[in-house]
C-alpha cells in the first residue's frame, strides 16, 4: 500500500473518530448542528456510530495490503465516502451554502481518493 493511502487512512481515522466522539457526547453546539440538519439526539448518536464503526474499519485495515483487513478498510473508505454524500445533501437541503457543506465535500473526497489509491495499487 502507498504512503499515501496510508496518511489518508490515519488522517480519516482521526476526522471520523473525532466527529463521532461529538456526536456521542452531544453538546449544546452538536445539538444546534443536528437541529440544524433535521436529525433527532438518537438520529445524530446512530450517525456517529457509523462514523466510528468506519474509522476503525480505516485503521483496522491501514496496513493490510491483500485479504480481509484490506476489504474492511476498502468497504470503510466507501461507506464513508457515501456517508459524507448524504452529509452534503443534507447541507444542501437545509439550506446551506458553500462554507457550509465544504467539509463535508473536502473529508469525501479524501475518502474516496483513499479507496482508489488502494484499489489501484
Amino acid at each position: 500500500m502507498s504512503a499515501v493511502a496510508a496518511l489518508l487512512s490515519l488522517a480519516l481515522f482521526i476526522v471520523f473518530a473525532g466527529s463521532a466522539i461529538q456526536k456521542f457526547v452531544f453538546s449544546s453546539i452538536t445539538a444546534s448542528a443536528a437541529e440544524h440538519l433535521g436529525f433527532s439526539k438518537t438520529q445524530y448518536v446512530r450517525i456517529g456510530a457509523i462514523e466510528l464503526a468506519g474509522a476503525l474499519g480505516l485503521i483496522s485495515g491501514l496496513s493490510a495490503t491483500t485479504g480481509l483487513w484490506a476489504i474492511l478498510n476498502e468497504v470503510a473508505a466507501g461507506g464513508l465516502t457515501l456517508t459524507m454524500l448524504g452529509a452534503f445533501v443534507f447541507y444542501r437541503r437545509a439550506g446551506d451554502k458553500f462554507k457550509g457543506y465544504a467539509g463535508a465535500l473536502i473529508i469525501g473526497l479524501a475518502c474516496a481518493t483513499e479507496l482508489v489509491i488502494r484499489l489501484s495499487a
